[in-house]
């Protein structure tokens, strides 16, 4: 499947959440849907392609998995641990 991360963070709120995936996906194309974002550098050209990066938010935070060994795929992750971070202390462990 991926690799998964556990990103671990007091979020004021579900908004909040979903306003950290959505800006952690400026620069490639994001689809949003409920409590799960999926990243992709590009518009799919199919339904079928498979995201690069998916994010599920939690209650205590989010689970990153990495689809794919790419450098948009960690960027992603990266930029969920940043903006989180202005959320507060954030933790994050390979799940």
């Amino acid at each position: 499947m991926g690799i998964e991360y556990r990103v671990k963070v007091a979020l004021p709120s579900r908004e909040v959440a979903q306003g950290i995936c959505r800006k952690a996906g400026i620069g490639g194309h994001l689809n949003v849907e409920g409590e799960r974002a999926d990243f992709y550098p590009a518009p799919p050209s199919t339904p079928s392609e498979w995201a690069q990066a998916v994010v599920s938010i939690e209650a205590d935070g989010f689970v990153v998995c990495l689809l794919a060994n790419t450098n948009f795929a960690r960027q992603v992750l990266g930029s969920i641990v940043q903006l989180a971070a202005g959320e507060g202390i954030v933790t994050v462990e390979e799940l």
